[in-house]
């Protein structure tokens, strides 16, 4: 029999070895959060990374302004490179990052930047106007960069002589844990020999619990609070395909996948929290490559007096319930995939059907407004020549042939432009673009004007030019319909101009004639189809001419625009610029 004295001085050892382990690992922990705090990289000490992204993005926004200057980058280019440069300013102005940089005494060179960059604006400015407003950003973020080097050096060598010192505390205090560590041993050594006999005392109670529920038709597993397999009975070896010998004393994800999908290891985690659950109808495979069996699963906690000991899974094979629930769902789905695809097939025959009718309704349109003018060149030179009749002599029967031919050869353009234009606005083709020199085009078309309307009077000005990239058709029927309107709605004997001049946007086109100002009311629906202005009723047309012009110029890249003016009327046609030119 152990005397009294002897289990109070075995009880006091270990709690005495306890409060000393724990002091000396709350030292040792201290120590080394300490040490972890020191060395944790903070945002600002990460700012040699951000200064070289700054200098990068500086540089990149620069080669874009060059190409652009060459005409090799696109405006949204340089607008994407100033966004990622203004992102790493901004970066550079918050918080952690903006104290560091004040640290280092760059903040007021920062803020003049900040201030320049808001100015800067590409739509604004030409490609050298933006390269020399950034030239100064590239040699800041550089120079930044070698002073945030030189920082961060600096600091680092002061927290490596801060280690040392708290390195050798540690140590210390470690070795004091490693003393504790061995009586804590030495008391767990103890302790496990008087636990053996509990220990077979358990393990009786569980092989007794096992025979209750080795029959059962259903299948059962148990694991304790630490989700180790304690009981795995024949059913759930024959449903997850392994032996008890298998599964007792591992992890359940351990003895098959099915218990590592996340719901099943979810379910299993709330039952030791104490929240029974349950997952029905879940794909179970044992094999590789095996059709899986679908089973039910529910899982309970276990308690005893001092309360959560483990949990207890239940799993039942439901494989012809899923069977039966998937044929339901595929009759449903098969169901509602045929509506779709018939519902899609009236959708595409729907619009087949409207796309017809508006390619007739704008071939039918364009004829009726766009026609006019070649038919009426050709019908004048063959009127003159049956007139003239035998006076006529070879030369100015060849003049009146050439150009009636050359009006009948503009028609058939016209008339292929023109079902390529409802085409295009069907959905079914697309413009084809290429370097295109306007002056002969628009002189043909004034030309031709000027044999509809003798007493036109139609003055070209040529300032600064350069090839368009464009379709040439289409850029010949917009003129035409913008030359027609000027004339048409010009005051008798006035002039009407056209002129062609280039800037940084592309190759713009001014139909000017002095007539009546458009109202008001009229500008916002001018493009619309089918609309009239108030001015243009004693004219004759259908109202397509401008709707048309406008959906053949934004094809093509460009616009047609009506510019504001008092006294006059002004129209401009804006193309884009061929590559390789220059303005």
């Amino acid at each position: 029999m152990k005397r009294p004295g002897g289990s109070v001085l075995w009880l006091a050892l270990p709690i005495v070895a306890v409060v000393v382990f724990t002091l000396l690992l709350t030292v040792s922990l201290q120590r080394m959060i300490r040490i972890e705090a020191d060395m944790r990289v903070e945002a600002e000490q990460n700012m040699l990374w951000v200064m070289h992204e700054s200098e990068a993005a500086a540089r990149r926004l620069r080669e874009a302004a060059l190409l652009a200057e060459l005409d090799r980058a696109q405006e949204a280019d340089i607008a994407l490179r100033l966004d990622i440069l203004r992102s790493r300013v901004a970066l550079l102005n918050e918080g952690p990052q903006r104290r560091f940089v004040e640290r280092i005494g760059l903040g007021e060179d920062l803020d003049q930047l900040t201030t320049r960059l808001e100015t800067v604006a590409p739509q604004q400015m030409t490609p050298a106007q933006l390269q020399a407003s950034l030239a100064l950003f590239p040699p800041f973020f550089a120079r930044a960069a070698n002073k945030t080097m030189i920082a961060e050096w600096d600091e680092l060598g002061e927290r490596l002589e801060s280690y040392r010192g708290q390195l050798q505390k540690t140590i210390v205090a470690l070795i004091g844990v490693m003393a504790a560590g061995a009586v804590l041993t030495a008391a767990l050594v103890l302790a496990l020999r008087n636990s053996r006999q509990h220990n077979r005392m358990l393990r009786r109670a569980r092989d007794f619990s096992g025979l209750l529920i080795a029959s059962s038709g259903e299948g059962i597993a148990a694991v304790d609070a630490t989700g180790q397999c304690t009981l795995w009975n024949d059913a759930m070896a024959d449903l997850v395909g392994q032996p008890a010998q298998q599964a007792v004393g591992r992890s359940l994800s351990d003895v098959a996948g099915f218990f590592a999908i996340a719901a099943v290891r979810d379910r299993l985690a709330d039952a030791l929290a104490g929240e029974p659950g349950q997952l029905l109808l879940r794909p179970l495979f044992r094999d590789a490559g095996e059709v899986p069996i679908h089973v039910d699963l529910r899982a309970f906690p276990m308690r005893d007096e001092t309360g959560i000991v483990g949990a207890i899974l239940f799993m039942q094979d439901a494989s012809d319930r899923h069977a039966a629930e998937r044929r339901d769902a595929e009759l449903r789905e098969r169901l509602e995939q045929l509506v779709v695809e018939r519902t899609r097939e009236l959708d595409d025959a729907l619009r087949r059907e409207r796309s017809a009718a508006d390619l007739y309704r704008n071939f039918a349109a364009m004829i009726s407004h766009q026609f006019r003018t070649p038919l009426a060149i050709a019908d004048s030179a063959l009127q003159r020549l049956i007139r003239r009749g035998n006076r006529a002599d070879a030369n100015e029967m060849a003049e009146r042939a050439t150009r009636a031919r050359s009006a009948i050869a503009g028609l058939t353009r016209l008339v292929e432009s023109t079902l390529d234009a409802a085409r295009i606005e069907a959905g079914e083709v697309g413009a084809r673009r290429e370097r295109c020199d306007l002056v002969p085009i628009l002189a043909d078309v004034c030309e031709q004007q000027r044999a509809a309307t003798p007493d036109a009077r139609i003055r070209v000005i040529v300032r600064e030019y350069a090839p368009a990239l464009c379709d040439p058709a289409y850029a010949e029927q917009v003129l035409k319909n913008l030359v027609s309107n000027a004339v048409t709605y010009a005051p008798g004997g006035s002039e009407v101009s056209v002129t062609l001049d280039l800037d940084c946007q592309g190759l713009h086109c001014e139909v000017t004639n002095g007539g009546a100002p458009i109202p008001l009311s009229d500008r916002a629906r001018l493009f619309e189809r089918n609309f009239r202005g108030a001015n243009s009723t004693a004219a004759p047309g259908t109202g397509v001419g401008l709707f048309i012009a406008r959906t053949l110029a934004r094809m093509q890249g460009g616009d047609l625009v009506l510019l504001p003016g008092d006294g006059e009327t002004v129209f401009r046609l804006t193309l884009p610029q061929a590559e390789g030119t220059a303005p």
